[in-house]
């Protein structure tokens, strides 16, 4: 036990340490980087110079997306204030939505900060959703309890608060529990940084719902009772123009939301996972203009290792004779399988077809070395020139030409190609699947003798499976928001239909993904089930307002025409909140961040679209409830 608990502190221990030494290799990188970039901006004058590598790449992108953070959180603030202050025109109503939020963030930045959670490209932008749903979970307390002061106006302040709080516990707790499903449904991915994303989402939304009401609860209690909430006109407004549309075009909008459903999965039919990592960056950007000239005019830039090793039943050493070697006063060696005239020979074709191929530039294998010995000496060489060289080259080239592509044993070789990302039409599953169809056909290898190794292989390992990733999140999604709104609304008929406005806000922004041709990628992967979870709160809103008119008239004209009035305008309010905060992201140039804020943005307005318009239609349409109070099924 004593040892167990040692071994325990000497790992945290060595945890920290690397950590501080990363902190400390990231401060050196980056103090190197303004360094070179400060030598060269004095050469400018005399030719374009061009600063790449990973350790650049990485330091500019974290720095993309600080900036971005920065210039979206002062510009969603900003936005926030202004629409907030349209709608409530008081500033206790601007106020307790802006804390609110803020406060959440604060708490769950600290608690992450605490138990040591890593913000990730991917999970960069969780402050500003967090701030997003804490206001709109706000926005519908505020509304609500206009809506009770103004439609009871003789009842006190404490318990306008107290009917509020009661009232909208349980919509609210469930649009918390569905949208904290469809991040938790990120966690089956296999990509680490999805994972989190999707556990640091679960947390703030569960902070964010209980700040919204202790916090709402405990700062309005202090207020007073303001005329301005109970004269507050429900007659009239753009959702109530929204309901009269319903009324007089709901065939058109089936028709419409039909054709949009088709349109969205032909769309689907076209997603991709084959991007470019520099199409990332915008053509104005360093890492750009530098991938680009390292990837067009220096052999490319995403390695490509071949690994092959040497038959099983062929390890003998081929050089029987030595009578030769020791003509020349050298000492004998074994040499292994690769290292021969005619092996090298054989891995020289393979080495030719590699550059050969219109997706790949450099390749650097054992065979450059000799090609380049071949070049001086104007013929082939033989096995003893070729023991030979590899005696006579000094130590730091040999490990350069020869030891770094061949294993001390001889009997395992590396190819190094360097594939052209910014090629038109590639297309890295292909690519990796046809050259090892080739080695296997062509080269008559085994399949367990090579394999392909190197950046392109593991990012398109990492593409591949985000179409499982989207599927078995979106499977989970659905299945878990059905069973809630079984549980919910108390009716298999409400629930069915209740999915239907869900299910084409989904597929639309998948359809569009794929008709735009953009790419999935780690950041657009998680659109859908945050449009989902965000959209579907419009859902639950909706129907557990239009169930309690329902209950009051037993008319579905009247129940829904209400419910447009009263809880339709505090969804279009953060509806409106959220897509004017989202569509900020376009700014960035980071591409990732701008797709994520303009497909989360298109989401939202058809997920309000489809809850104010083609629920209401097919609630009308379908009479979930049978008859109402005029005798109509």
């Amino acid at each position: 036990m004593i040892e167990e608990k040692s071994f325990k502190q000497d790992l945290e221990s060595l945890d920290f340490q690397i950590e501080e030494q990363k902190q400390i290799n990231l401060i050196n990188e980056a103090t190197l980087i303004n360094e070179v970039r400060r030598i060269t901006k004095d050469y400018e004058g005399y030719g374009e110079i061009f600063l790449g590598g990973g350790a650049m790449i990485a330091h500019d992108t974290i720095k993309m997306i600080q900036q971005d953070l920065f210039t979206f959180g002062v510009a969603v603030f900003f936005m926030f204030v202004l629409i907030l202050s349209i709608i409530f025109r008081q500033f206790r109503w601007v106020i307790v939505p802006l804390v609110s939020a803020g406060l959440s963030a604060l708490f769950t930045t600290g608690l992450i900060s605490w138990i040591g959670w890593k913000v990730t490209v991917v999970s960069a932008n969780f402050i500003a959703l967090l701030m997003i749903i804490g206001i709109s979970l706000t926005v519908h307390l505020v509304v609500r309890y206009r809506e009770i002061t103004s439609k009871f106006n003789d009842i006190s302040h404490n318990e306008a608060l107290k009917r509020t709080l009661s009232q909208m516990f349980l919509p609210c707790l469930y649009t918390a529990l569905t949208t904290m499903v469809a991040f938790a449904s990120l966690i089956i991915s296999d990509i680490r940084p999805i994972i989190d994303f999707g556990l640091l989402m679960v947390l703030s939304i569960f902070i964010a719902f209980s700040v919204s009401f202790v916090f709402f609860g405990s700062l309005a209690s202090l207020m007073n009772k303001n005329l301005k909430d109970t004269n507050i006109d429900y007659s009239s407004g753009f959702t109530t123009w929204i309901n009269s549309l319903v009324v007089r075009f709901k065939n058109i909008i089936l028709l419409i939301s039909l054709l949009g459903f088709i349109f969205s999965i032909v769309g689907i039919n076209k997603l991709s996972v084959e991007n470019k990592f520099i199409d990332y960056f915008k053509p104005t950007t360093e890492i750009y203009k530098g991938l680009s000239l390292i990837d067009k005019k220096l052999g490319g830039t995403a390695p490509l290792d071949i690994i092959i090793s040497a038959p099983e039943n062929n390890f003998e050493n081929d050089y029987e004779s030595e009578d030769d070697f020791d003509d020349f006063g050298l000492e004998t060696e074994q040499y292994g399988y690769w290292f021969n005239s005619q092996n090298l020979s054989y891995l020289e074709e393979i080495h030719d077809y590699l550059e050969a191929r219109p997706e790949i530039g450099k390749v650097l294998s054992v065979s450059s070395a000799i090609k380049l010995a071949e070049i001086v000496k104007g013929n082939k060489l033989d096995d003893l020139e070729l023991a030979l060289l590899r005696k006579v080259l000094p130590e730091d080239i040999n490990n350069q030409l020869l030891s770094s592509f061949i294993s001390e044993d001889d009997n395992q070789v590396r190819l190094s190609a360097r594939v052209i990302e910014s090629m038109d039409g590639l297309n890295r599953k292909n690519l990796i699947e046809e050259v090892k169809n080739d080695l296997i056909k062509n080269y008559e290898l085994t399949e367990d003798q090579f394999y392909l190794s190197g950046i392109s292989v593991i990012y398109n390992n990492l593409l591949q499976s985000l179409f499982q990733s989207l599927i078995g999140s979106l499977s989970i999604v659905f299945a878990a928001i059905f069973a809630m709104f079984i549980i919910l609304f108390r009716s298999l008929y409400m629930a069915i239909i209740a999915m239907i406005p869900n299910l084409l806000s989904a597929s639309s922004v998948l359809g569009i993904i794929g008709w735009s041709g953009i790419p999935i990628d780690i950041m657009t992967v998680t659109v859908a089930a945050i449009s989902i979870g965000i959209g579907v709160d419009n859902t639950i809103h909706y129907v557990h307002r239009f169930l309690k008119e329902y209950e009051q008239n037993n008319n579905y004209d009247l129940a829904i025409k209400n419910s447009h009035s009263t809880i339709g305008r505090a969804m279009f309010y953060t509806s409106l909140t959220i897509v004017l905060g989202f569509m900020i992201l376009v700014s960035s140039n980071f591409n990732p961040s701008v797709f994520f804020g303009i497909f989360t943005s298109f989401s939202m307005i058809v997920a309000i679209l489809a809850a104010l318009m083609l629920l209401p239609v097919l609630i009308r349409h379908l009479k979930p409830f049978g008859r109402d109070s005029r005798g109509t099924t």
